[in-house]
């Protein structure tokens, strides 16, 4: 049982801004719809906010708190009041609830097997400067953002703001680890838990910034609307790291994207012939976007959020068949009849 650090909720909560759980992908097998791009230089470097504050809470002077937020900023109050919710940042009990959090023999072992799996995060931080270097190539105004790592107790997995983009340390320590396999099973299902590894870090956490800066809201829309909508987000993923394998960026096993491969026509055939794709029923959009140990209405081998990978295929389709079409000009496009009339699964 992981330890709190109030009387508030406990640390192996399911309220995630991003959960892990929204994982995702590109398609196999075909290579890239887009031509490559050389990335921009962009120097990012992985700020150890999780480090800082593991190894600050002992100081006797007790201005670490000060300190922690010189240097992460409005980032560092967002993340002990919302991540960890120790307590308000100008409340004087929050530096003994942190230090009752770090102290924590549970968590302390977190932070020493993050250390120990992780170590300085050197393959991570190649990664990222590939994926924004390569975002900045394809839009030049885009924003580089502060990448802040932190410990959140099993709270927060992905955390972007309009210019940091933090993470969850503890989320990708490995899914065979002691840490991961205590987690409640009914908050953390097992298919959750396989996504806990590091090879999962990199394309898990750039999606999430993708999907708060490059979506738009679609609630009250169709099913087709949505599916372009995340389709594009799926297709300049595989754009900014193409050599990161498929099924990481499903966040699906090999099976269940061997599956999305093979059962593409009848995915689709189900939708047009249930007359689904203009259908604004919540129920059913949330069906094909929800995570889950699968998509319901579908066999037990098909992966949750299937929608994403059909939203991906028809992207991919439209690049396909206008290959002078920029990310810039595809973003721009609001009309989702365009991409559907070019996808024609088999």
């Amino acid at each position: 049982m992981m330890a709190k650090v109030n009387g508030g909720s406990g640390y192996a909560s399911s309220t995630l801004l991003l959960p892990l759980l929204l994982f995702l992908a590109a398609c196999g097998g075909q290579g890239p719809a887009h031509e490559a791009v050389k990335p921009v230089a962009v120097h990012l470097k992985i700020e150890r906010l999780d480090r800082d504050l593991f190894q600050a809470v002992d100081d006797t002077a007790g201005n670490y708190n000060l300190r922690l937020q010189a240097k992460y900023g409005d980032f560092y109050k967002l993340y002990v009041e919302r991540v960890l919710q120790a307590a308000a940042f100008s409340d004087p009990r929050l530096p003994m609830a942190l230090n009752r959090f770090v102290h924590d023999p549970d968590w302390s072992k977190v932070q020493q097997l993050v250390d120990s799996v992780l170590g300085d995060m050197s393959e991570q931080e190649a990664g990222f400067n590939e994926a924004f270097g390569k975002l900045k190539a394809f839009f030049p105004d885009s924003l580089v953002p502060r990448i802040i790592a932190y410990n959140s107790g099993f709270n927060y997995g992905v955390l972007p703001t309009d210019s940091v983009l933090g993470f969850g340390v503890e989320w990708f320590v490995g899914k065979d680890s002691p840490v991961v396999q205590y987690l409640s099973p009914e908050m953390f299902p097992q298919y959750r838990k396989e996504r806990m590894r590091p090879e999962m870090l990199v394309p898990s956490v750039v999606k999430g910034w993708l999907q708060v800066h490059y979506t738009r809201d679609v609630r009250g829309e169709d099913l087709l609307t949505n599916l372009v909508v995340i389709g594009k987000v799926m297709a300049l993923l595989d754009a900014l790291l193409p050599e990161t394998d498929a099924s990481l960026k499903f966040a699906f096993t090999p099976k269940q994207l061997k599956w999305c491969e093979d059962s593409e026509f009848n995915a689709w055939r189900e939708i047009v012939g249930k007359e689904l794709l203009y259908s604004k029923d919540p129920k059913e959009i949330d069906r094909f976007m929800n995570d889950g140990p699968f998509t319901p209405g579908f066999p037990r081998e098909s992966p949750g959020h299937l929608g994403e990978w059909i939203g991906y295929r028809m992207v991919d389709s439209y690049m396909r068949a206008h290959p002078k079409t920029t990310f810039a000009d595809l973003f721009a496009m609001h009309d989702p009849q365009a991409i559907l009339k070019t996808y024609k699964p088999r």
